[in-house]
C-alpha cells in the first residue's frame, strides 16, 4: 500500500555536475508526438512518469474508466512509469483547482519513492498545468508547447493565453517545437526570453530506415495491391487540410494511388466537406482509416511522396510544427509541403512550396525521377542527428542546467 509523502522533506542539495538525478513527471503524453518524445528518456540519472489525463467522456470512448488497470501506477521500464486519470468533466478548464488534486497526489507519491537528493521536476503540456504546478511546487518545470492553444478553446482565448503567459513565467525552462511561437513568447514575455527555445519535434528512433531508402520499399499489405506510385498523406481529416489541392492532385495524376491514413472527418458537416468528399469520391483515393503509431513507418517508407498540404494562410497552420516532418524525414523518401513557416526551415531538405501549381509540378518532377528527388541522404543524416532521444536529452541537459 502507497503512503502519503511526508509533510517536510528534507532540502535537497543543489546540483553539483552532470549526474544530478531527475524524477521528472510528464503531464501529459496524450498526443503521440509527446510520447515519442518522453518514452526515448534514457540516462541513469533520470526516472520518468508519464501522465494520461482525461474526462469521463473521454475515457468511455476508450474504455478506459477510473477502475482500469491503466488508471494504476505501472511500471514499463527500469526508468519509467505510466499512470492514466480519468477525471470529471471540467476538471482541467472550469474546475483545475479541484480537478488537479488526484494528479498532483499521484506525482507527489511517486516522486516520494525516488531517491531524496534527486530534483522533482515536473513537465507542463498545457498552460492549464499551471495549477499542478502550484499543487507540486516541482523544484524545475518545463513549459512544452506545441500549438497556439488559444485555438483550441476560442471561446476561452483570453484566459488560456494569461495561464500560458503565467506558465511561461513560472516555468525554469519553455521549448516551443515551432519557430513562431517561441518568437511570439519571446516578444510576450521578454522577462524569460533566455529561457524559451525553439526545439523542433524529433524523430522517433522506429521510424528510422537502416539506410536513406532512395526507392520506395515494399508497402504494407493493405495497400500493397494498390498501383504504383503511392502519394500519402498521414493525419487527421480537418480544415487545416488544403482538399481543393488534394482534389487537383488526385485529377493531375489519375495513376497514381492517393492513400489517406487518419481518422475519419468528424460527424459534424462542415464548409470544407466539399471540396474533401470531392477528393475521396476520386477512384484513386483510398482512404484507409487510423492506424497504431508502430504501423506508421511502414506507410512513410513506402511512399513514392509523402504530402504536407496545409492551408498557408490557416491560424493554426501558421503557428504549428507538423509532425510529418520528423515521422518521414528518417525514411529519406521525398516530401512536398506547403510553405508553413515551419516547413520553410527544411527547403534544402524537401521541396517547399508556396502555391497550388508548384505544389503539382513538384510532385510531377520527383515521380519524373524515379521517385528520386536526390535529397534522400540528407534526410536521413539529418533525423540520425535529431532523433526524440537526442531531442530530450538536449531539453533535460536545459531543465536540469536552470536548476543550478
Amino acid at each position: 500500500m502507497r503512503t502519503a509523502p511526508r509533510a517536510e522533506a528534507p532540502a535537497r542539495p543543489s546540483i553539483s555536475g552532470q549526474t544530478q538525478g531527475l524524477a521528472l513527471a510528464v503531464a501529459d503524453v496524450g498526443w503521440p508526438n509527446t510520447e515519442n518524445l518522453f518514452r526515448e528518456v534514457e540516462r541513469e540519472s533520470a526516472a520518468v512518469l508519464r501522465l494520461r489525463c482525461q474526462d469521463y467522456v473521454n475515457g468511455w470512448r476508450a474504455r478506459t474508466f477510473p477502475w482500469s488497470p491503466a488508471c494504476r501506477l505501472r511500471q514499463c521500464s527500469p526508468d519509467a512509469w505510466e499512470q492514466e486519470f480519468v477525471l470529471p468533466s471540467g476538471w482541467m478548464k472550469r474546475f483545475p483547482r479541484i480537478g488537479m488534486r488526484p494528479i498532483a497526489r499521484g506525482i507527489r507519491n511517486w516522486w516520494s519513492d525516488r531517491p531524496a537528493d534527486w530534483l522533482r521536476g515536473l513537465v507542463m503540456l498545457f498552460p492549464h498545468y499551471l495549477y499542478l504546478h502550484q499543487q507540486t511546487q516541482p523544484d524545475v518545470s518545463l513549459y512544452y508547447n506545441i500549438d497556439d492553444y488559444t485555438l483550441y478553446w476560442p471561446r476561452q482565448a483570453e484566459q488560456v493565453r494569461a495561464l500560458e503567459l503565467e506558465a511561461v513565467r513560472k516555468a525554469d525552462l519553455t521549448v516551443c517545437v515551432a519557430r513562431a511561437r517561441a518568437d511570439a513568447l519571446r516578444a510576450a514575455v521578454p522577462e524569460a526570453a533566455d529561457r524559451i527555445h525553439h526545439m523542433a519535434h524529433g524523430a522517433p528512433t522506429p521510424f528510422l530506415a537502416d539506410e536513406p531508402l532512395v526507392r520506395p520499399a515494399d508497402p504494407p499489405a493493405d495497400i500493397a495491391h494498390l498501383p504504383r506510385p503511392l502519394l500519402g498523406y498521414i493525419g487527421f481529416m480537418e480544415d487545416r487540410v488544403d482538399w481543393e489541392l488534394m482534389d487537383r492532385l488526385a485529377i493531375e495524376f489519375p495513376h497514381a494511388s492517393f492513400v489517406v491514413v487518419g481518422r475519419p472527418r468528424p460527424p459534424s458537416p462542415k464548409p470544407w466537406w466539399t471540396a474533401c468528399d470531392s477528393f475521396l469520391n476520386r477512384p484513386n483515393v483510398h482512404a484507409i482509416g487510423w492506424r497504431a503509431q508502430h504501423l506508421l513507418p511502414g506507410y512513410y517508407q513506402s511512399f513514392d511522396v509523402s504530402l504536407i498540404p496545409y492551408q498557408m494562410d490557416h491560424p493554426f497552420n501558421l503557428m504549428c510544427s507538423p509532425t510529418k516532418i520528423m515521422d518521414n524525414m528518417g525514411s529519406g523518401r521525398p516530401v512536398v509541403a506547403t510553405a508553413l513557416p515551419e516547413c520553410r526551415l527544411h527547403a534544402e531538405r524537401f521541396h517547399v512550396v508556396d502555391h497550388n501549381d508548384a505544389f503539382v509540378a513538384s510532385v510531377r518532377d520527383i515521380l519524373e525521377n524515379g521517385s528520386d528527388d536526390g535529397r534522400a541522404a540528407i534526410r536521413h543524416a539529418f533525423a540520425l542527428d535529431h532523433t526524440c532521444h537526442i531531442v530530450v536529452e538536449r531539453i533535460l541537459d536545459l531543465l536540469v542546467a536552470s536548476g543550478r
